[in-house]
């Protein structure tokens, strides 16, 4: 969605340009653009981003979707018109004076971007950090460089940038004020589950994406096969919850279910259709795929096991690129791998059964990762709106760059 041309405010330079390239950036950018617009109404927003941004006042040059990118090779097929649309935005911002520019994310164009726009005099805030603790550390050298204010979602994040003398504010993580939100608006878990005196509830989350779901549904379910039998021999409830959010992986998982059911005709598998935050609410263990959602476990302070599965040539070049000891967020953000993370060809239902039915079967074991998830929730990922503190700190550079 493009808005139509509106009246320019051309002759001040009351004017914000503010790019997101994903969807993602979209939705941190609406909740930043509501509460700067709260704080600073005499500014105008222009730049690329989706329904939520364009909601709150963006008037956007391009479609959002235009910009995704997955992959190297999908990369290199939109460089020309990616390259198009840079260009076309320094060009818009010699058209209007243009006071700042906030950088959501996207970091391939939107560094590059900072740059360009710095030799024309406008200073850039670049909100969310690259993953620079993962891989491409370097980069923080341009960023003292070019960028005026880095906002970071993790609290680590800001302490190692300011070691390096980047200017940069802790603002906290959007999950906080969305997790609640969204958690309204899953259905409630209407099966029976188990007390923790007589037994388990155990969340399988084998990703969202095919490649994902492909590689460790049959993994996942091998697991929850093991300690199926387990619990029989040791005369414990066990119920397994199983959420997607992909529709067209559907009838492949519902297979798998069923497949598994014909072998074990009384365990108790349970699919559920959009609600894998009331799963990892409700579970006493996770099953759980490497990526955000170990943040949302975290989130909830659940007990888990990362498990990571990709191709061969992805993971090689992984391990080659790789800076951070640990795949999981859950990990990274604790400091240690309090969440076992069981990879590649260690991604089998025999070793998955062992770390789990170890947390399973030790109520303190399984206290002692909360406390230690809690620790870092509360540390890392902040309790206020992160959304208004990131306007906050944006405002208080506009009112220092006309001074």
């Amino acid at each position: 969605m493009v808005t139509k041309k509106k009246s320019h405010n051309y002759e001040s330079d009351k004017n914000i340009l503010v790019i997101a390239g994903e969807h993602s950036g979209d939705l941190l950018g609406a909740d930043l653009l509501q509460e700067l617009s709260i704080l600073e109404p005499e500014y105008k927003f222009y730049g690329i981003g989706g329904e939520g941004m364009i909601g709150h006042g963006l008037e956007s040059m391009e479609e959002l979707e235009q910009l995704s990118v997955i992959g190297f090779s999908e990369a290199l097929k939109k460089y020309s018109f990616l390259k198009k649309i840079f260009y076309r935005v320094l060009e818009e911002t010699s058209r209007r004076p243009t006071k700042l520019a906030i950088l959501i994310d996207y970091p391939g164009f939107n560094l590059r971007l900072a740059k360009e726009l710095k030799q024309r005099g406008i200073p850039s805030v670049f909100y969310v950090s690259p993953q620079i603790w993962a891989w491409k550390f370097n980069r923080i050298y341009f960023i003292k460089e070019q960028i005026a204010l880095m906002l970071t979602l993790f609290r680590f994040e800001e302490e190692i940038y300011t070691e390096y003398g980047v200017n940069a504010k802790f603002v906290g993580h959007p999950i906080t004020k969305r997790i609640p939100e969204k958690l309204k608006k899953e259905p409630v878990i209407t099966e029976k589950l188990p007390d923790s005196h007589h037994g388990y509830s155990v969340g399988l989350l084998p990703g969202s994406r095919k490649g994902e779901i492909r590689r460790l549904i049959d993994p996942i379910l091998g697991t929850a096969a093991l300690l199926h039998e387990k619990c029989k021999l040791e005369k414990k409830k066990i119920v397994f919850l199983l959420p997607n959010i992909n529709a067209k992986e559907e009838s492949f998982i519902l297979e798998k279910i069923e497949a598994l059911k014909q072998v074990h005709p009384d365990i108790q598998i349970h699919y559920l259709w959009n609600a894998s935050l009331r799963v990892m609410e409700t579970s006493d263990l996770l099953l759980i795929a490497s990526g955000t959602a170990t943040l949302e476990g975290l989130y909830f302070e659940t007990p888990m096991v990362i498990l990571y599965k990709v191709s061969l040539f992805t993971y090689l070049l992984g391990s080659l690129l790789m800076r951070s000891k640990f795949i999981g967020l859950a990990n990274i953000l604790s400091g240690e791998e309090v969440c076992r993370e069981i990879t590649q060809n260690e991604c089998q239902p025999k070793y998955i059964f062992e770390e789990a039915w170890k947390i399973l079967s030790n109520a303190k074991l399984r206290n002692k990762m909360k406390g230690i998830l809690r620790d870092a929730k509360e540390r890392e990922l902040g309790t206020t709106n992160a959304s208004k503190k990131a306007a906050k700190e944006i405002q208080s550079l506009l009112r220092s760059l006309s001074n």
